[in-house]
């Protein structure tokens, strides 16, 4: 994965962290003077939402992916609030997410969490660096402009984005704020916290690209997208990331019925009221031949991973014994103390080469934990290898 050298945007890093840090002054600095009321906690959970169904419905779900076609009234809505979210114009953000999906986890991927070789710094640059470090251009994929060129809405909000933005961010919120509570104390309350949860919102967001690819299950796709159900409170069924890679086009996320998604039940909502047409759903019958077939893959996966482990051990093993041999064909002296740690390293060896060797040739179904948990027994015994200077060939695991 390319690990180029690129150039802070200053434009980027002053809405995704400047702004936001100001917006937390603003509030620490409200709450210690004047306290906080049903009035600050009511604009900020309706604003939060707001704007993540304007993403989750309008965004991500019908433009991102034409799982339904949306009324051109509601689509006007949804562009309004969805520029107030600061991600970038529509046709913008939707042609990244098209890459993303095409690429997942490869070069063209523009947020892959393997960039850098994964880890924290993957981390990082799947949920916020790919932004703070782009060349701060509009890319817009022409498949994306093939599927969404036409759509007036989305040309009228990329054009006049930023009128747009400042509009929804620095304008409406006092205007909105004042309506309701009648005062100038009311409107400054309204920009502060509706600024807020607008960034608590975007943050979340980005959790999408990093969290639900770090952690979570994988059911129906064996990729880095996974399913957190514990994020739902925070994104409406966006959190079912996983059965979304497995199908992307289909308008649900969550398909269960213990699969809480508040996003595929407005879609529908919106479609029994007229306002939403051509709802894509994926047949039953291929969801199951998917799970069967990801399950397989996973099996698959893990049975390479502990072979690999074993023959890792197997190696460890030997070379302690062509230590411990090679020193009493010369006769050198070794100290009792180094000795025992060669002969218990050997024994260690072994035991995971052993217990490797019968995980894998048993008929139960195989976790990814127990990769990872002989995974990292095997990293200390290399780590404990390379203290006893033992030659060892890289492994990857």
């Amino acid at each position: 994965m390319s690990t180029e050298n690129r150039k802070l945007n200053p434009l980027v890093f002053s809405v995704l962290v400047i702004y936001p840090l100001l917006l937390i002054a603003l509030g620490t600095w409200y709450i210690s003077t004047y306290g906080i009321s049903s009035f600050e906690i009511i604009l900020f959970i309706c604003t939060y939402y707001a704007a993540n169904i304007s993403i989750g419905v309008g965004l991500h779900r019908c433009w991102s992916h034409g799982a339904y076609k949306l009324n051109k009234y509601v689509e006007f809505i949804f562009a309004m609030i969805s520029a107030g979210t600061l991600q970038g114009p529509a046709l913008v953000w939707c042609s990244d997410h098209y890459n993303h999906h095409t690429y997942t986890d490869e070069e063209g991927d523009p947020h892959t969490p393997a960039k850098y070789g994964g880890g924290l710094r993957g981390f990082f640059w799947a949920h916020i660096g790919w932004m703070l470090f782009s060349d701060g251009k509009y890319h817009v994929g022409k498949i994306t402009m093939v599927k969404l060129g036409r759509n007036k809405i989305l040309r009228w909000q990329m054009k006049y984005y930023w009128h747009i933005a400042i509009f929804m961010n620095a304008v409406l919120p006092p205007i909105l704020g004042f309506l309701i509570g009648g005062t100038v104390h009311a409107a400054i309350a309204a920009f502060i916290f509706m600024g807020l949860a607008r960034m608590l919102q975007q943050q979340m967001t980005f959790c999408v690209n990093s969290l639900c690819h770090f952690v979570g299950s994988r059911t129906y796709y064996d990729g880095t997208a996974r399913d957190i159900s514990w994020m739902f409170i925070f994104l409406l069924g966006e959190n079912w990331h996983n059965f979304h890679h497995a199908f992307a086009m289909d308008y649900r996320n969550g398909v269960k019925w213990y699969h809480l998604d508040i996003h595929k039940w407005i879609i529908y909502g919106l479609s029994k009221l007229g306002l939403a047409t051509d709802l894509i759903r994926t047949s039953d019958v291929r969801i199951k031949a998917k799970i069967e077939e990801t399950k397989r893959l996973t099996q698959a996966s893990i049975k390479t991973k502990l072979s690999l482990v074993e023959e890792a051990a197997n190696f460890i093993a030997k070379a302690a014994e062509e230590r411990l041999s090679q020193a009493e064909s010369s006769a050198e002296a070794i100290a009792k103390k180094l000795r025992d740690q060669i002969v218990t390293l050997q024994i260690k060896a072994n035991a995971i080469a052993e217990h490797a060797r019968e995980v894998m040739s048993s008929s139960d179904v195989l976790s990814r934990n127990i990769a990872k948990k002989y995974t990292k027994q095997l990293d200390k015994l290399k780590h404990l290898a390379k203290e006893l200077n033992l030659s060892l060939p890289e492994y990857s695991l």
